[in-house]
Parts: structure tokens; C-alpha cells; sequence
């Protein structure tokens, strides 16, 4: 190739890149190119003088040389690598915003909301930066909505109930869904609330019921569990844990001793208190318009009804067999005999957790567990002459222990009816 023709190559080229550059810039002349703007053209206002240049000292180059040779084709393509690498370099230097860009709308899109969105370049990044920013925020100030309403419905709704479902949101949630899992259910209430309502006024038994209330709800959430439903002077809680269920009954009870000790010239606070444990269908009641948390088994309707057994037995705690065989921790109890309801086949194995008590009356107690679940098995098999021994030897030992009393009653009468018919 001669001189003439290569010039007229470098020529055509920058006839060419020049008519390019002229369009681009005439095509957006409208929009203020000269501006800060648009990438596209600032792309080629910077390649323009690098491009001038670079043909320029071409062809100046080739006019110099009079022939060619393998020296001055490797200036030519030392002259177009340069050329490319400036290229890239201006390419890259322009577009690295739009990586900055990719990364924070990636950390973003997880949830991250302390990004800083700065990007130098184009007026379209930094408009883009802008909007970002406004899109973060709007994130920070739906979030915390979000937590204000959620904090709202927790006052309510017990946020535990989403674990179950898999849910972070209530709002998530349908009418019909339900899962079923292993609970523990807990059955406070208090026995006395009718008998102060007729000694106290309306706005004093209410106060006393609210503080009841609220001893007992603070202490389930102290042991990891939650409040199900109030029920007027009762509360249903419910937990994963037998342990912590056992150990929640135990101090509400001291709890309430305390409170019994401190309220003088009142009526003590008389309360019962059962414990259950076993599979659980949990789900979402009601309609659309307004939902509720419910938790069916029959788990919970027996733990219901053996609170009222510590009425006839004088007790405060009850846990029944099944709730007893998940214990792991040692706890103090004694096998208080089987009930057995009307409308269920099997007696249901009942248990007194004598840890409720202040030590020295557990104390007095624990001496003579032995003693007392043997006289209740020799009652349970109608062998009520040695039951009678058994009950006499306990209430030796502890004349106000109130449940052995009425077995030893209960056994006195059932050996009356054995005793044979005598004529006067």
C-alpha cells in the first residue's frame, strides 16, 4: 500500500467517525448535551479529541516516511493498540458507575437499607443515585411502619403464632390456614373473682382481676411462652417446653403467695392452676374482615377441665402423665390418682407439683410422698384397709395436707359400704 492510499484510508475513516460524532451530537442537541449529561455522547466527546489525534499524527507519520517497512507497520499498529487501550480506559472510566449501580441494587433487593449511593459520573447516574436514595427511604419508613404495626398486633396477637406457619408478617396469614405441632397449654384461673365481686366494688374487683392477670401473662413470657386468650379471671398460655411450662406454674404460684401477703385487708387471691402437653392443631379463624388465633385439641379442653380437680383436691399445680414424660429437669411432685371425666373412656393420670409450695411446707411434704402415692394405688385397686394406714401415717406427719384428708375420707366411706347389712 502507498502513501496515497493510505491516506485516503485514514480519510474515509474520519469522514466517518466524524459524521458519527456530528449526528450524536446534533441528535441530542435538543437535551442540552454539552451539559453533563447523556453517556452515550460524553463517551464520544472524550474518544473525538483522542481520535483526532491519533489520525492526525497518522497521517503526519506517513507523510514523513517515504517507503514502507516492517518498522513503520509496527509503529502503525503500536499507534492503533495505543489507540485501543485508550479507548477501553475511557469506556470503562465512563461506565464504572454502572457497577456501583448493579452492586447496591443487589444489596437493596436483600433487605440492606444503610447503602450510600454515590456515583460520579453522567447526570443519569447521579439521577439514579437520587432516585435509589428515595427508594431506600421509602424501605426505612415502610419498615418501620411495618414495626410500629406489628409492635401494635403483638398487644393482641401473639407474634409466636407465626413461627408455626413460617410467616414473619400477620398480615400473611389467611383464614383456614393451620399447622399442627407438639404444645404445652397452661389453664390459670382464679377461683375466688365471684366471691370478691360481692365484697368489693366493681372498679376494686376489676383491679384485682387485671392484677391477676397481669402477674400471670408476665411470668409466661418470662419463661418463654405466650398468652393465648384471656377468659374474664382466667388466662390459657401455651409453650413449647414442658420445663418452662412447670417452672412459669411454679413461681406464678409463689408469685401470687406474695401478692396475697402483701395486699392486707383484702381476700386472698385463690387460684388453680393445670398443665398438658401433646399434638396441636393451630390455625386461623373467622373472616376476612376479622381473624383469630386458635389452638384445637383435646389437649387443651382436659387441661381445661383438670384445673378445676385443684378446687376438689385443694391443689394448686396438676400436670397430667403425658406432660410428666417429657420433664427433663428434676422437679418435686407426687401421684395424686386418676380421674376419670364422664365423657372419656380412660382416667387421666394426675400429678401435684409440690414445688409450688414455699419450702417449708414443700418440705413437709416431700417426707412422706412415698407414704401418700402408695395409699393412693391401694385406693385405686379397692384395697382400702391398708389405703386407711397409709392416709393415717400422712396425716400424722402433716395434719393440714387437705387432699389426704379426703382420700382417707373417701376411704372410710368405701369400706362402710363393704361392711355387711345389721338389723337393729
Amino acid at each position: 500500500m502507498d502513501k496515497s492510499s493510505l491516506l485516503l484510508v485514514f480519510g474515509i475513516i474520519a469522514l466517518c467517525f466524524a459524521i458519527v460524532v456530528i449526528a450524536l451530537i446534533f441528535g441530542n442537541y435538543n437535551k442540552k448535551v454539552l451539559k453533563k449529561s447523556y453517556m452515550d455522547t460524553r463517551i464520544f466527546m472524550y474518544v473525538m479529541p483522542i481520535s483526532c489525534v491519533f489520525f492526525i499524527s497518522a497521517i503526519f507519520y506517513t507523510k514523513s516516511i517515504s517507503t514502507f517497512s516492517g518498522k513503520s507497520y509496527l509503529i502503525y499498529y503500536a499507534m492503533f493498540l495505543l489507540y485501543a487501550i485508550l479507548l477501553m480506559a475511557i469506556l470503562i472510566a465512563t461506565l464504572k458507575p454502572l457497577k456501583n449501580i448493579d452492586q447496591n441494587i443487589k444489596e437493596l433487593a436483600k433487605g440492606r437499607k444503610n447503602l450510600q449511593f454515590n456515583f460520579e459520573g453522567a447526570e443519569e447516574f447521579e439521577s439514579i443515585a437520587k432516585s435509589l436514595g428515595k427508594v431506600q427511604q421509602n424501605y426505612r419508613n415502610n419498615d418501620k411502619k411495618l414495626n410500629q404495626k406489628d409492635n401494635i398486633y403483638q398487644r393482641y396477637i401473639p407474634k409466636q403464632y407465626l413461627k408455626f406457619f413460617g410467616k414473619k408478617s400477620i398480615d400473611e396469614l389467611k383464614v383456614g390456614d393451620h399447622a399442627e405441632v407438639k404444645l404445652c397449654t397452661m389453664f390459670c384461673d382464679m377461683r375466688n373473682s365471684f366471691y370478691s365481686s360481692e365484697t368489693l366494688s366493681l372498679d376494686d374487683n376489676f383491679k384485682v382481676i387485671s392484677e391477676f392477670l397481669q402477674t400471670v401473662s408476665q411470668s409466661v413470657r418470662k419463661h418463654g411462652g405466650f398468652v393465648d386468650k384471656f377468659m374474664g379471671d382466667g388466662i390459657v398460655a401455651i409453650f413449647e417446653n414442658e420445663d418452662n411450662a412447670l417452672c412459669c406454674a411454679n413461681e406464678t404460684a409463689k408469685q401470687l403467695d406474695y401478692k396475697n401477703i402483701v395486699s392486707i385487708g383484702k381476700e386472698p387471691i385463690r387460684f388453680g392452676i393445670a398443665l398438658n402437653s401433646g399434638m396441636c392443631v393451630v390455625g386461623v379463624v373467622g373472616d376476612e374482615k376479622q381473624k383469630q388465633f386458635s389452638v384445637v385439641s383435646d389437649v387443651v379442653n382436659v387441661c381445661g377441665r383438670i384445673e378445676k380437680v385443684n378446687k376438689l383436691f385443694d391443689t394448686r399445680v396438676l400436670f397430667t402423665k403425658s406432660f410428666l414424660s417429657s420433664l427433663k429437669d428434676n422437679f418435686l411432685f407426687r401421684y395424686v390418682g386418676s380421674i376419670k371425666f364422664d365423657d372419656l373412656t380412660n382416667g387421666i393420670p394426675l400429678f401435684e407439683s409440690l414445688d409450688a409450695y414455699e419450702d417449708s411446707k414443700k418440705l413437709v411434704l416431700q417426707k412422706y410422698i412415698a407414704d401418700f402415692e402408695s395409699g393412693v394405688r391401694f385406693y385405686e385397686k379397692a384395697e382400702f384397709d391398708k389405703a386407711k394406714q397409709y392416709f393415717s401415717a400422712c396425716i400424722k406427719q402433716n395434719n393440714t395436707d387437705t387432699l389426704a384428708k379426703l382420700y382417707l375420707s373417701k376411704t372410710m366411706e368405701e369400706m362402710q359400704t363393704k361392711l355387711p347389712y345389721k338389723t337393729m
